[in-house]
């Protein structure tokens, strides 16, 4: 359970660091797809710190592996623009959702290899 905490708090965080990306003023065009370069690449360092911050386990793997998972949280999350009248909220849910569950998926199927290997090996 403490696991699961700490990972949450962890996607937590890094989803609030995207957020805070997101509304990082632009002047330009120039610097709006630098805006978005960033927002792009941001979550690998970020993974990797909050994952060492976390003190999770594996935290290399889970730092590495947890933007691929928010990344697939993303694609399957449904549009809540629909459900929601227009504001932020859906845009917040959107970045908020897929990194705290991409980040409580991967810390778990982390645990879950590093203890069957220590099982097997």
């Amino acid at each position: 359970m403490r696991l699961i905490l700490r990972s949450a708090l962890a996607g937590a965080a890094v989803a609030f660091a995207l957020l805070l990306l997101l509304h990082w003023p632009t002047r330009d065009s120039d610097s709006e797809l630098k805006l978005l370069s960033a927002f792009a690449l941001a979550p690998f360092p970020l993974s990797l710190v909050a994952a060492w911050l976390a003190r999770l386990s594996p935290w290399p793997l889970v730092g590495m592996l947890a933007p691929f998972a928010m990344l697939a949280v993303a694609f399957l999350q449904p549009d809540y623009g629909s459900w929601m009248p227009d504001g932020n909220l859906p845009l917040y849910l959107f970045v908020a959702v897929p990194a705290t569950t991409g980040f409580v998926v991967t810390a778990l199927i982390c645990a879950w290899l590093m203890s069957e290997a220590k099982a097997t090996g």
